[in-house]
C-alpha cells in the first residue's frame, strides 16, 4: 500500500524532472543569497547612488523580458533544449565570478547583466524540456514540482544570508563579508550547472521554417488592450533592490538598516513562495481580473506606505504588500494573456506580451533612482504608485464589464 502511494506520489516525475528541478533550486539558492546583498554592497562602491542602482536593475531585468522571446523562438527552431538550457545556466555562473572581485559599479553591471543574459537564454527551452520530459497528463505536476523546488531555493538564499552576513562580517569585516557570500554563491550555481549536464535531450522536431512574431496587430483587441496594460504596469514595477537599498539606508534602532532590509528581503520570498500558487489556483477559479486587481491595488498600497510611513518597522507591513503584489501579478498576467489569445496565437501573444513588459522594464528602475536622487524616495514611491494606479484604471476599463466571448480562451478573464 505504502509503495503504491509512493508511485502514485512520484508518478510523471522523471529523471530530467527531477534533474531540472534540483539544479532550479540550486540556482535559486545563489541568486538569492546575491540579491539582498548587492544594492547594500553597491552602497559601498563609489560613485553609486540609487539612480546607478536602478540602471542596473533596468537594463538587466528587461534583458530577460526580450531575451526569453528569442531563445524559445531558437530553441523551438533548431529542435534542441538542453544545450541552450546548459548555455544559459552556464553564463549565469561564470558571469557571478565578477561580484567577488568587483571594484567599481560597472563590474556589478556587468556580472549583473551576464546573469541575466544565462536566465533569458535558459528559461523557455527549460520549461519546454520540462513538458517534453512527462506525460501529458502530468505536465501541470511537472511543472508544481519544479516551482516548490524553485522557490524553496529562493527562500533559503536569503535565510543564510541573514544567518552568515553578521558572522563574516565580525570575523572578517563588513567589505570582505559582501565578497565572501558572493564568492559562496558560486558554489551552487556550479552544482547547478554540472547538474543540468546530466539531463538527457528530448527529441524535438525541427522547426526551420519558424519566425519571430511579435505583433498586436495580428492580435483581439482586448489582448491587445491588456498587453498595453502590462506594458504600463512594468513600468510601474520597479526592482526589488531599490526597495532593499532605501530600508537600508534608513536609522535603525538595535539591528540596523542592513539587517532589517535583508530580514525584510526574506519575508519578502516567503511571501512570495507561499502565495505564488495558491494565486495561480484562485485566478482558476474566480477568475483573472480580480486577483489581478487585488496585485496592483497591494502595489499601490505599498508604495504609498513608503511614501508616507518613516518608521522603519512599521514599513515591514508594506513590504509584505509589494511579496503580495508579486504573488498576484506574475503568474496570472500571463495566465490572462494565454486565455485572450486564440489557439493558434500562443506563441505570437506571449512573445508580444514578452516584449512589451521587457520594454516597459528598460526605464523603471532608472526612472525610480531619478526621481528618489533628484528630489526624495517617497516622490520615487508616490510617481511609481500613480503609474499603477494608471494601469489598473486602464485594465478596470477593459475588463469591467463581462463582454461576449471572443474566443473559447476568455473564459477565465472575468
Amino acid at each position: 500500500m505504502a509503495e503504491g502511494a509512493r508511485r502514485r506520489l512520484t508518478y510523471g516525475l522523471t529523471r530530467n524532472i527531477f534533474l531540472l528541478a534540483i539544479a532550479s533550486l540550486l540556482t535559486d539558492v545563489s541568486s538569492e543569497i546575491i540579491i539582498p546583498l548587492l544594492p547594500l554592497f553597491l552602497l559601498t562602491l563609489p560613485d553609486v547612488s540609487l539612480l546607478v542602482i536602478g540602471v542596473i536593475e533596468s537594463v538587466a531585468e528587461s534583458t530577460v523580458s526580450l531575451l526569453k522571446l528569442v531563445s524559445g523562438h531558437v530553441s523551438d527552431r533548431f529542435g534542441k533544449r538542453k544545450v541552450f538550457v546548459a548555455l544559459g545556466y552556464g553564463a549565469s555562473t561564470l558571469f557571478k565570478t565578477i561580484l567577488p572581485v568587483a571594484a567599481v559599479w560597472p563590474h556589478v553591471l556587468a556580472a549583473r547583466l551576464g546573469d541575466r543574459v544565462g536566465k533569458g537564454v535558459r528559461d523557455p527551452p527549460r520549461d519546454a524540456l520540462i513538458a517534453e520530459s512527462t506525460k501529458p497528463e502530468t505536465v501541470g505536476k511537472a511543472f508544481g514540482f519544479h516551482r516548490t523546488m524553485d522557490t524553496t531555493g529562493a527562500v533559503l538564499g536569503p535565510i543564510l544570508v541573514l544567518v552568515l552576513f553578521p558572522i563574516f562580517s565580525a570575523q572578517r569585516g563588513e567589505a570582505q563579508a559582501f565578497r565572501d557570500l558572493f564568492l559562496l554563491a558560486v558554489i551552487p550555481a556550479a552544482l547547478a550547472f554540472l547538474v543540468i549536464l546530466a539531463v538527457r535531450e528530448v527529441a524535438a522536431k525541427p522547426k526551420m521554417t519558424l519566425r519571430i512574431r511579435v505583433s498586436l496587430r495580428a492580435l483581439p483587441v482586448r489582448l491587445r488592450l491588456f498587453v498595453l496594460v502590462a506594458a504600463i504596469y512594468s513600468l510601474a514595477n520597479f526592482s526589488i533592490l531599490l526597495l532593499i537599498a532605501y530600508v537600508a539606508s534608513l536609522d535603525v534602532p538595535v539591528i540596523g538598516g542592513r539587517t532589517l532590509a535583508i530580514l525584510d528581503y526574506v519575508m519578502f520570498n516567503i511571501v512570495y513562495a507561499l502565495l505564488a500558487v495558491q494565486a495561480g489556483s484562485l485566478s482558476d477559479r474566480v477568475g483573472r481580473k480580480p486577483v489581478l486587481l487585488v496585485g496592483y491595488i497591494a502595489f499601490v498600497a505599498g508604495c504609498v506606505g513608503f511614501a508616507v510611513v518613516s518608521n522603519a518597522f512599521v514599513l515591514v507591513a508594506f513590504f509584505f504588500l509589494f511579496g503580495i503584489s508579486y504573488a498576484f501579478v506574475e503568474g496570472t498576467q500571463r495566465a490572462l494573456v494565454s486565455d485572450l489569445s486564440p489557439p493558434d496565437l500562443k506563441a505570437t501573444s506571449l512573445g508580444t506580451f514578452h516584449a512589451a513588459v521587457g520594454l516597459g522594464k528598460l526605464p523603471s528602475s532608472i526612472l525610480a533612482g531619478f526621481l528618489a536622487v533628484t528630489f526624495a524616495p517617497s516622490v520615487m514611491f508616490l510617481a511609481h504608485g500613480t503609474i499603477a494606479i494608471v494601469a489598473a484604471t486602464f485594465f478596470i476599463g477593459v475588463f469591467g464589464e463581462r463582454k461576449p466571448l471572443a474566443s473559447r480562451g476568455e473564459g477565465n478573464a472575468g
